[in-house]
């Protein structure tokens, strides 16, 4: 009971508390929740002793991070420990219990090495009010089942869960033949999975073999592109896609009423460090995490600022789109001797064209180590033709010389985070 009244609590305050009025006035708000913040971290962390100036925190990525966990972590738990627990969980599907009273999480890995993450009950509450306050469909009083599709579950979830609010977890790495009698049985207001689960659901539509109608759809884990976004919309009839930037790190960013996605900068610091004039890779900072500080972590993710803003006036920063990850750009010969980078969105757009591969389609492309490319999708001669052509087009426009191309048939490992774009390590 004490949860449930913890989480309608900070659902309450999120979804009621008066707007910023401008961006200046955010900042100063930030500020002072930094300021707070810090302190707090500086006596109780051991990695961070006694630094209460945010400036004289070392930028840190996931190897330190994971290098530093009993350092940096207050609450106790030693690495391995964590990591054992964690992937126990991993093996028996099994992921209720807690370690010491604090809820433990693994990362996928897809950035090269696994993260840790500890979540306190409180901080589990916190982001439980958070997100219902972002994207309940009415009042938090009102019933909805919640579709799930994710590769773990975690006791964070159940945070979410009442008699009114059901939240069902949906195993991906289980067959969908398990899943759809349970679906169409539970006709979820909200669904919530990956974009390679949502774009597999929306064919099993189609196809009839499918019948659900869910109020709000919700992307996450992998990069929506925009293709698959119309395509997801047609066929749910909704005029919105909603995506969640979420992370070991944090939940950073969600969609807007307007269909934008905008930065969570009402709990989370974000520093950028510009690529070009509007691709940058975040540095993160959560005035809200204790049991796990977060204090100048930088992603390796690329987000591209928006052009215009947004029309719903919000002070946080909107972004055009999460492009990718930093090690996914592509890096090709020029023609005038130096390496030519290509970030993934140039590479993205050489399928545009191309039917099979286009809204809904299925196709992955990936940089080998030799530079050359291989590209899974089920291509007609034709349509191998015109990605020969598109990427001729863009390796004029920049400048470097056309690659080795390979093609193969689409595939897509089980339980595996969808990336179109990939080079590999």
């Amino acid at each position: 009971m004490g949860s449930r009244l913890s989480v309608l609590k900070y659902y309450l305050y999120y979804k009621y508390r008066p707007a910023f009025s401008d961006r200046k006035a955010l900042e100063r708000w930030q500020k002072k929740k930094l300021k707070k913040h810090l302190a707090y971290v500086a006596s109780h962390c051991a990695l961070y002793r006694g630094k209460t100036n945010w400036q004289d925190y070392p930028v840190i990525e996931k190897s330190d991070m994971m290098e530093n966990f009993d350092r940096l972590n207050t609450v106790g738990i030693g690495r391995k420990e964590a990591e054992a627990f964690a992937v126990e969980g991993e093996r028996s599907r099994n992921f209720a219990p807690k370690l010491k009273g604090i809820t433990v999480g693994l990362s996928s890995g897809t950035s090269g090495s696994r993260g840790i993450f500890l979540v306190s009950d409180e901080e589990k509450d916190r982001w439980a009010g958070y997100i219902l306050a972002k994207f309940l469909p009415g009042s938090i009083f009102g019933t909805y089942s919640i579709a799930f599709f994710m590769r773990a579950d975690s006791n964070l979830y159940e945070a979410v869960s009442s008699r009114n609010i059901m939240f069902h977890f949906f195993d991906i790495y289980r067959d969908m033949e398990e899943h759809r009698a349970k679906l169409e049985n539970l006709k979820p207001n909200i669904l919530a999975g990956q974009p390679s689960v949502l774009l597999l659901l929306a064919r099993e539509m189609e196809q009839g073999r499918l019948k659900i109608c869910p109020q709000v759809v919700i992307s996450i884990a992998e990069v929506l592109e925009k293709s698959d976004r119309e395509y997801l919309k047609k066929v749910f009839g909704l005029q919105v896609i909603h995506q969640v930037y979420q992370c070991t790190e944090g939940c950073l960013a969600s969609t807007c009423s307007c269909g934008t996605l905008h930065l969570h900068e009402d709990i989370v610091c974000i520093e950028r460090e510009y690529l070009d004039e509007r691709r940058f890779v975040p540095i993160v900072t959560d005035f809200q995490r204790r049991a796990q500080p977060i204090v100048r972590y930088r992603l390796n993710d690329i987000l591209v600022e928006k052009k215009e803003p947004c029309k719903c006036k919000s002070p946080c920063l909107a972004l055009e789109e999460i492009e990718g990850r930093e090690d996914d750009i592509f890096s090709f010969p020029g023609t005038d001797g130096t390496d030519k980078t290509v970030f993934p969105d140039f590479i993205r757009r050489c399928m545009l064209f191309v039917k099979s591969a286009g809204a809904g389609g299925e196709y992955r492309i990936r940089q080998e180590k030799d530079g050359s490319l291989t590209i899974y999708g089920d291509l007609t001669k034709k349509e191998r033709e015109q990605v020969r052509k598109e990427f001729l087009r863009l390796a004029t426009d920049r400048g470097f010389l056309l690659p080795e191309m390979v093609y193969r048939p689409y595939c897509l490992e089980k339980g595996r985070k969808m990336k179109r774009i990939e080079r590999s390590r």
